[in-house]
């Protein structure tokens, strides 16, 4: 029996080197990481970070996008036309050709008026001997200007559109940063969960190293006969638990290390442990000042505000957007006809050759259903918007 003892004993011994001896402290290669370096290299290497960041660039975007309305459109044309058709009046010529140039500009003003300025030249020959002038060249400059006198009146709603957008960007910046910093939360929650196994792990290893000098006390006692054989077993049971404790524990810590990593998006072959320990500060809180501090600093609070203004907005837009369409049109132009270009744009500023008209358009639906319909549905979701943030001001209390 005394053999077969130390037989289990000598089983037990390798047992221990092969459950226990994986745990040899911190490797050389490992890198000490404090609470405010993982936080640093999160801010720098997160995938997170950079897709909130590019979130907010691309709704960045939406504001050139909105004042797109006020850019200056250029247009220009060049034609050329040959007609040797047969004609039915004597008097004219065998062939024909025409060139024609024409450049325009068009640009919506913050008014809501649309202006358009445009200079057309075009080019006459002729075979004829009845044609006074041969070649000609007749150049006109003509101004156009459209303003809107009722619905979208001096750019209602353009304006607010941009406004709209405005806001939007703001919301969207409010976002960003609250994705940032949940990630920052992600990354503090893992560091001190990370230094927490760190320190379960170390009071493993302490416990199974004490159970495995107990347990050398009792194999020699046992040997003696001064224990019985329970005892023994017992205390070689115990060490087989701490082991697989430890076991757990080395585990834990490895999960631990390797959810920081991913979150701070380092190379996956790196190794690392926490440099700041577990403490716990009390912290004297009162009610009162948490409110105040909450409806300043909540950014969905602030982002339910904002929303409601946007909401408003909106809904003045389309309450707008019911009204007729009742434009003021104007057309001034003047020409000049000579046999060289420079003649003929030169006379446009000389001659009294003009021409002006003025008038009024106006257009509305008789049913005007989709008006209709986007006014009820600006007031439905303004509605929507305000009971949204009253329910977060009752959460912020209620928290």
């Amino acid at each position: 029996m005394r053999k077969n003892r130390k037989i289990l004993l000598i089983l037990f011994l390798i047992a221990s080197l092969g459950l226990g001896g994986s745990y040899s402290g911190l490797a050389e290669e490992e890198q000490q990481l404090s609470f405010e370096q993982c936080i640093q290299l999160a801010l720098k290497g997160s995938y997170e970070v950079r897709l909130a960041e590019l979130d907010y660039l691309i709704a960045e975007t939406n504001l050139g996008v909105a004042e797109a309305i006020y850019d200056t459109i250029l247009e220009a044309e060049i034609s050329y036309e040959r007609d040797k058709r047969k004609q039915l009046s004597i008097f004219a010529g065998e062939e024909q050709t025409t060139n024609t140039y024409s450049i325009e500009a068009t640009k919506k003003l913050p008014s809501g008026a649309k202006a358009t300025l445009s200079f057309d030249d075009t080019r006459n020959f002729s075979d004829s001997s009845f044609v006074s002038l041969n070649p000609a060249h007749s150049a006109e400059l003509t101004f156009e200007a459209e303003q809107p006198l009722a619905k979208n009146a001096f750019g209602y709603i353009d304006r607010r559109n941009v406004s709209v957008t405005r806001l939007a960007i703001q919301n969207a910046d409010l976002d960003t940063k609250e994705r940032i910093e949940q990630m920052l939360a992600d990354v503090e929650s893992a560091y001190w969960q990370w230094a927490f196994a760190k320190r379960s792990l170390d009071i493993h290893h302490d416990i199974l190293e004490k159970a495995k000098r107990l347990h050398a006390v009792n194999a020699k006692n046992y040997d003696l006969g001064l224990i019985e054989r329970g005892d023994f077993l017992g205390s070689e049971a115990n060490v087989l638990i701490r082991e697989k404790d430890l076991k757990i524990a080395e585990n834990q810590y490895r999960r631990s290390e390797e959810k920081i990593k991913l979150l701070m998006n380092v190379r996956a072959d790196s190794r690392f442990y926490p440099e700041d320990s577990l403490e716990y500060k009390k912290r004297q809180v009162d009610l009162e000042e948490s409110l105040k501090e909450a409806f300043i600093y909540r950014r969905d609070y602030q982002k339910a505000k904002r929303e409601i203004e946007i909401k408003g907005l909106v809904l003045e837009t389309k309450e707008n957007a019911r009204w007729p369409e009742i434009d003021l049109v104007t057309t001034f132009a003047a020409n000049g006809v000579e046999r060289r270009l420079g003649h003929s744009s030169s006379d446009i500023f000389t001659d009294s050759d003009n021409y002006y008209s003025a008038g009024i358009k106006f257009s509305f639906p008789l049913e005007n259903n989709l008006a209709q319909s986007e006014y009820s549905r600006a007031v439905y979701a303004q509605e929507k918007t305000i009971i949204s943030l009253k329910n977060i001001e009752r959460s912020i209390v209620t928290e």
